[in-house]
């Protein structure tokens, strides 16, 4: 049985690689609340955290060479912090 979720947020994070998350949650997260979630994942394709603030996936890891944090999905979304 599938979940349905109110906010999506997607956001990536990019050292020497780039790592894919996707958050769902029913209430708005602030920035930290979101990468809290999707830290929460195993780096493995696929992983999935679920708890009461909602649910993360480990989408998939794209090798590079930079450092940056760039929300893709969701931003307007995120409550102030």
């Amino acid at each position: 049985m599938s979940k349905e979720y109110k906010y999506t947020y997607s956001f990536s994070e990019q050292t020497v690689d780039t790592r894919y998350y996707k958050v769902q949650s029913n209430k708005k997260l602030t920035n930290a609340e979101m990468m809290d979630l999707g830290f929460s994942t195993e780096l493995k394709d696929g992983s999935v955290f679920e708890c009461e603030d909602g649910k993360a996936t480990f989408i998939t890891t794209e090798f590079g060479d930079d450092a940056q944090i760039e929300i893709e999905q969701g931003e307007e979304d995120l409550k102030d912090e």
